[in-house]
């Protein structure tokens, strides 16, 4: 008999292989990957996707222009395909990287068919091969460690992360990234196993009647799908936002009720600890995920390290055991099924403009 969340629980737990399968797939299609990219040199590039692949176009984006110089955007594959002129100027040619779990979603398939129709090219990053989307597709990083029986993202979105960042490091020439991403998947039994206890303490606790989640940069993409991950697995109210943008207005919100989980830079940390320090005034119940604990003393409910000497641009995965496995046991205390969260399906399919059911 399947126990409600076990392959939630299985999923998040042993992700580091979906990081491995990450790295080893990009890294297989190198020589094709840079050829698609030297073809494409001068365009920008849109990153793509639904719902959790969404949040990754929104960490994707920011995180591949500044390690490459190249412009790019993170947008929602449906606002590509529907309005299309208030993203793309009538003569623009971007590269399209679309970001898929099953590399069936629909909206994602008729994006890139519009957009090849315009004579742009196209890259998927998926964790099958053989796809609707990858049939439309110049050229697929399959993650076959990323497959999921659970319906909500956890390894999947992992791995698709990482597989971002490697592309990433290849398009920049950064050979001392790609060394980094490679020593990652070795790290993950250890995050993972030092994050259960937290989350289980604190995703166990009715005491937060909302949760907001903070990220500066590419962490903002971050913030956002832990926002859906806690809504999704276990029917929360929640939200996620920019550091600064959070004093201007939603802080009328914040009381003892409030939880803000937040995932703090190092770039701009000064900023975003002056943040937490007017929430802590206004009563928030703070938790803080970061490499170390400077600055934290007296701020926040409880914290989670990464304790590594890696650089912050390698560190992104990190965040995630801690965030998903948060959801996974807020879910289970409020008596619900991680595995099939409720009115979520593993891929959104139209048939005209109605969802197929």
């Amino acid at each position: 008999m399947t126990i409600p969340g076990e392959f939630t629980w299985h999923e998040i737990s042993t992700q580091g292989e979906s990081w491995r399968s990450a790295i080893e797939a990009t890294l297989a299609l190198k020589e094709p990957l840079l050829a698609l990219l030297r073809r494409n040199m001068d365009r920008p590039i849109f990153f793509i996707g639904c719902g959790s692949t969404h949040y990754l176009a929104q960490y994707a984006a920011p995180f591949f222009q500044s390690l490459t110089g190249t412009p790019c955007r993170g947008v929602p594959s449906s606002e590509l395909f529907l309005q299309t002129d208030t993203l793309v100027r009538p003569s623009e040619r971007p590269l399209i990287v679309a970001l898929s779990r099953s590399g069936e979603t629909s909206e994602s398939i008729m994006a890139v068919e519009k957009m090849r129709a315009r004579g742009c090219e196209a890259l998927t990053i998926s964790c099958y091969d053989s796809t609707s989307l990858s049939a439309v597709s110049s050229l697929t990083i399959s993650i076959p460690g990323g497959q999921e029986q659970s319906f909500a993202q956890t390894r999947s979105f992992a791995g698709m992360l990482v597989a971002v960042q490697t592309l990433a490091g290849l398009a920049a020439g950064d050979d001392a990234l790609l060394a980094e991403l490679s020593a990652l998947p070795d790290m993950a039994p250890e995050i993972v196993a030092r994050a259960m206890p937290l989350a289980c303490s604190l995703g166990s606790s009715e005491a937060f009647k909302r949760i907001t989640y903070l990220g500066s940069g590419p962490l903002y993409g971050l913030a956002n799908e832990a926002t859906v991950k806690v809504k999704e697995m276990s029917l929360s109210v929640a939200e996620g936002y920019h550091f600064m943008e959070f004093r201007h207005g939603p802080m009328a919100l914040v009381d003892g009720e409030h939880l803000i989980i937040a995932l703090l830079s190092e770039a701009i940390r000064e900023y975003e600890l002056s943040v937490l320090r007017d929430l802590k005034q206004r009563g928030a119940r703070i938790v803080a995920l970061a490499n170390d604990d400077k600055g934290l003393d007296g701020l926040c409910e409880a914290t989670f390290t990464f304790n590594t000497t890696l650089s912050e641009r390698s560190r992104a995965v990190l965040y995630m055991p801690f965030l998903q496995l948060f959801a996974y046991y807020r879910s289970l205390a409020r008596g619900l099924n991680p595995d099939r969260p409720r009115n979520v399906v593993m891929a959104i399919k139209l048939q005209g403009t109605e969802m197929i059911r």
